[in-house]
């Protein structure tokens, strides 16, 4: 695995979280609530009714996104994982907390330094990283 494909790992979290809501709102959108009022003229008065139900969406056209969404979904959780084992199969502890915290949590540099050992800056816990993906 490359720095440039642990990068994007964050990223990608973030469009699963978005997928997973889109996915919801896909869900909920082919019943959606619908109301009106009428007149019912049987008594000879007009006498005012409320009409209410569901719309008919495109069932088709709903699965369709449905299915592209969850596809899309999938790859990306998969390859979340497949950085999630990269990481784990590092040897240096050192290497996989900051790798951890930047790429896998999502925090920044200074962050990262921060969480990691008190008197690292977030140059130091930046150029740690890139060393290693230089010399691996």
């Amino acid at each position: 695995m490359t720095l440039k494909e642990l990068e994007q790992i964050v990223y990608m979290k973030s469009e699963i979280d978005m997928l997973n809501k889109r996915l919801r709102r896909e869900e909920n959108e082919g019943n959606q609530f619908v109301g009106d009022t009428a007149k019912d003229y049987r008594s000879g008065q007009g006498k005012v009714i409320v009409v209410q139900g569901y719309t008919i969406a495109d069932q088709k056209k709903i699965n369709e996104i449905w299915l592209m969404l969850e596809a899309r979904k999938v790859e990306l959780e998969r390859k979340v994982l497949e950085a999630e084992r990269f990481i784990a199969s590092l040897d240096c502890a050192r290497i996989r907390t900051l790798l951890t915290l930047r790429f896998i949590e999502g925090k920044e540099w200074k962050e990262v330094a921060k969480g990691f050992y008190k008197r690292m800056t977030a140059d130091a816990a930046r150029m740690c990283v890139k060393n290693f993906f230089s010399d691996y």
